[in-house]
């Protein structure tokens, strides 16, 4: 059985104060770069690989945290240069005439629509946005391609040296926002299209939130939340 486990990341608070945040592309404010900071700092540990959104508010910070892993070589598990790679499909969506708006103002102007899209988007789509169905597709493929690269990079370290199969495991980052990180926990936990879901997952900005994939020998892939225990080990 090989694992991959996902650290998905959260970007922090960005500039431009309180807008709705798809494609449009800001920049992490001082306080977001310090929050993100602090989130992975508090989850160190080795890691084989860090993906990202294309976004400056993911990417920026993806880039600064390889090479700052990098220089810390017990913190790499591999020899070879640990570098940020970036994935469009880990992008936010894309809320059309919405994105970049500021939200009291479409409150005040679309108010009832903005409702029902947060609480129903499959049914209610923004504007010239981003469906639901093509938000998720997407993420998908963008997340299965990532674990496809690291399960098949176990199988080669493993057909390289000899490993205990508790050794065959990954762990790697994914900087990416806050409605891809609900998807991904919605496919974990096998719910697909429930109405107010991701409206109830609280994920404040640099929040951390770790998915254990498990493949078995057949390729079957199991979806574990990581759920934190608050146990003292």
């Amino acid at each position: 059985m090989k694992q991959v486990r996902l650290l998905l990341l959260r970007h922090g608070e960005c500039e431009g104060g309180a807008i709705l945040r798809g494609r449009v592309d800001v920049p992490l404010s001082e306080k977001g770069w310090q929050q993100m900071s602090a989130a992975v700092e508090a989850q160190a540990s080795t890691c084989s690989a860090i993906y990202s959104s294309t976004s400056r508010r993911c990417g920026e910070f993806a880039q600064a945290f390889a090479a700052e892993l990098h220089s810390t070589a017990a913190l790499v598990s591999e020899s070879r240069p640990l570098q940020a790679q970036f994935f469009s499909g880990l992008q936010e969506i894309d809320f059309g005439d919405w994105d970049g708006c500021r939200l009291d103002e479409l409150y005040q102007q679309e108010g009832e629509r903005l409702a029902a899209y947060w609480q129903n988007p499959w049914q209610t789509p923004p504007p010239n946005g981003e469906t639901m169905a093509s938000f998720e597709s997407r993420v998908n493929g963008a997340i299965d391609q990532i674990l496809s690269a690291e399960f098949e990079r176990l199988s080669v370290d493993s057909d390289n040296a000899e490993q205990a199969a508790s050794e065959l495991a990954a762990k790697v980052w994914v900087v990416t926002h806050g409605g891809v990180i609900r998807h991904l926990m919605a496919r974990a936990l096998g719910v697909e299209r429930a109405v107010g879901f991701y409206s109830q997952l609280d994920l404040p900005v640099a929040a951390v939130v770790s998915i254990n994939v498990l493949q078995d020998e057949h390729g079957v892939c199991y979806w574990r939340l990581d759920w934190p225990s608050g146990r003292c080990e």
